[in-house]
């Protein structure tokens, strides 16, 4: 079964049980593209954050963690080691890192647009920075896995801030 189809079923259940409360999945289908890699140093996990040039985002590092938007990168070098970050461009690629616990960082760029594979709901999260709570929004992808075991979450990547909570 394809991603549009899916998505229609979806929608023509949810009008049909509107008492039911369905969450609501994204109005397109989508196409994704992941691309991982492995940095040696934090020297070079700053570098790739730089380049990536993210309009919002989060940092955590070994002690405390910062949020950003629309405003310049900054990396708190008294905060400690950087351990993770999830940020967006604004157009469609988001960015995550992790540290791997053997002295390297996981980076995984996340492409998405309109295609034909996947549907989307949106999902927040509550989370603490040092200069307030808000709330994390990720685009969570849906794909239908060997037929049988129906449609099942496969990626979520962060797409912005709900605003403060």
């Amino acid at each position: 079964m394809q991603a549009q189809e899916i998505l229609e079923q979806y929608q023509a259940l949810s009008s049909l049980m509107h008492e039911a409360n369905l969450p609501a999945l994204e109005a397109m289908t989508y196409h994704l593209k992941v691309e991982t890699k492995t940095l040696p140093t934090v020297e070079a996990v700053y570098a790739a954050l730089d380049r990536f040039n993210p309009t919002s985002g989060w940092i955590g590092y070994q002690s405390g963690n910062q949020y950003f938007v629309n405003e310049p990168l900054a990396f708190k070098s008294d905060y400690g080691v950087l351990l993770n970050a999830e940020m967006t461009n604004g157009s469609g690629v988001s960015l995550h890192v992790r540290y791997n616990g053997n002295g390297g960082w996981v980076v995984t760029q996340y492409h998405y647009g309109k295609g034909e594979e996947y549907v989307a709901d949106t999902v927040k999260h509550l989370a603490s920075f040092d200069n307030g709570n808000t709330t994390l929004r990720y685009l969570r992808f849906w794909k239908v896995q060997d037929g049988s075991l129906g449609v099942n979450p496969v990626f979520a990547c962060f797409v912005g801030f709900g605003g403060k909570e």
